[in-house]
């Protein structure tokens, strides 16, 4: 064999190695076709060529390249060792892993249409736990140096203060309440005797309290089982009143529709007259009687009276 072929074939097997070496090195399938799509980011910190692709925490693929578009956005073409398509309306994260590390995570949509190899997805930056930490240190900052603001104000209006005389009010309101706290001193010295007998004849007190609760205590349990069966006993009597009460009521309303003797006493008219007319006329009976008996007893004989 020529040299001639021999480095034809030596430079032919190096290049199906470097392709293949390639191919492996940027994660891409050697023997099956590859799935690629792209997305516009307004910044990617930490993204290359190489960087990791993730769905679900999975590695699914990897980015390819990183290139500037015409808008002025990035983008970032990723290629995908998987036999599914992504459906239309997926979103790229580009997010923080493991503290340090930067990755692009894949949130699939519920749509049913796919996207084709070569489209587009949506992309999207997010700080994730580095941005929260420093918005909390932002935050931080912002409230320390308005604190430090106040303090020195405050330690400003103190020296003011205690330039034009201040000094002299503190060390006066000081001995005046040190002069309090020495006549409270005294005070107790003085009254320490009362206050402990007071103390003495108070717990004495509640001793004798005690023990007098505990004499009388089945005397005190008799008086409450009286009480209750008086209550009882109200309870019983209330009752019959109502019902005493009811029955009247029952009366009263039977004599106001003129039931009965006393409410036909009461409401027939003609009755009373009835009744004051024989009144009357059995007082003027009795009034001729009296005035005149021989007239009424001079047609009965003495037998028949007697």
């Amino acid at each position: 064999m020529k040299n001639e072929y021999k480095v034809g074939i030596t430079i032919l097997v190096a290049i199906v190695v470097g392709i293949l070496g390639y191919r492996f090195m940027a994660e891409i399938p050697l023997f099956s076709q590859t799935y690629e799509v792209y997305a516009n980011f307004d910044r990617v910190d930490g993204v290359v060529s190489g960087t990791s692709v993730f769905m679900q925490g999975v590695k699914v693929g990897s980015v390819r390249r990183v290139e500037f578009s015409d808008n002025d956005s990035l983008r970032v073409d990723m290629t995908f060792n998987m036999d599914r398509m992504l459906p239309v309306g997926t979103i790229a994260y580009i997010r923080t892993v493991q503290l340090l590390d930067t990755a692009i995570e894949i949130e699939r949509s519920s749509s049913s249409e796919m996207v084709e190899s070569g489209g587009r997805i949506i992309g999207r930056y997010d700080e994730g736990i580095m941005g929260t930490v420093r918005d909390i240190g932002e935050s931080a900052g912002r409230n320390i140096e308005d604190s430090t603001e106040k303090l020195s104000s405050l330690l400003s209006r103190i020296d003011l203060m205690l330039e034009e005389g201040g000094q002299d009010d503190i060390q006066q309101t000081l001995s005046g309440l040190n002069s309090t706290i020495a006549g409270i001193e005294q005070i107790l010295d003085s009254r320490g005797q009362d206050i402990e007998q007071s103390i003495v004849h108070l717990r004495n007190t509640l001793q004798t309290i005690d023990g007098i609760t505990a004499d009388q205590q089945d005397q005190i349990e008799n008086i409450i089982a009286n009480l209750e069966s008086t209550t009882r006993q109200f309870d019983s009597i209330a009752g019959e009143m109502d019902e005493l009460s009811t029955e009247l009521n029952e009366v009263i309303r039977k004599i106001n529709r003129g039931e009965g003797s006393m409410g036909k006493l009461i409401n027939d008219p003609s009755l009373y007259n009835n009744l004051d007319s024989l009144s009357y006329n059995l007082n003027e009976l009795i009034k001729n009687f009296n005035e005149n008996p021989r007239d009424f007893l001079k047609h009965m004989r003495l037998i028949d009276i007697f």
